[in-house]
């Protein structure tokens, strides 16, 4: 079975796309697709920590109510300007408890982030040719080493040596 975000966890991770992560995301449009990417990281955690997070978000978005400059409004319907100021709360606030939530949410957006196509294409993070090229070099440097290994692993068992011919034992 495979995790998707409830629609209140969706509306606050999309809440703070703009605020965690660097302004070309909004810019590329890329946003929904980076809160989907980290729906497939949920997914991949035990169960009690993901719904740990979950509640983490719920109760982010609900604490902003009480909170004076927002107003009475929750986290995912604040403005921009007050949506960063909330988060530097969460992130450097008082609590333990939401500080690590704060980093959490953080490194998981920023993961999404980076791992995205269009993002590792803008910085020119290109693995594939990078683990190409080491490959083809690894190849070469140590062509004789791999022969080496390939024959010893291959050759008969020195303490066991065969015994006569295999029709003869039966």
């Amino acid at each position: 079975m495979t995790y998707q975000h409830n629609e209140l966890t969706r509306r606050v991770l999309e809440s703070l796309v703009p605020v965690i992560c660097p302004p070309e995301v909004m810019e590329l449009g890329i946003g929904a697709d980076i809160v989907d990417h980290v729906a497939l990281t949920m997914s991949a955690v035990p169960p009690l920590f993901r719904r740990g997070l979950v509640l983490g978000l719920a109760s982010y978005d609900l604490a902003a109510l009480a909170w004076l400059p927002g107003r009475g409004r929750r986290a995912h319907q604040l403005p921009p300007e007050l949506a960063e100021r909330y988060y530097e709360r969460w992130e450097h606030g008082l609590t333990p408890v939401g500080h690590e939530l704060a980093k959490a949410i953080g490194q998981l957006l920023k993961l999404a982030c980076y791992e995205h196509p269009v993002m590792q294409e803008r910085l020119g993070y290109r693995p594939q040719q990078w683990i190409e090229e080491v490959k083809r070099r690894r190849l070469t440097v140590y062509a004789d080493d791999v022969r080496k290994a390939e024959a010893a692993i291959l050759a008969p068992d020195p303490l066991r040596p065969p015994i006569g011919n295999a029709k003869e034992r039966v």
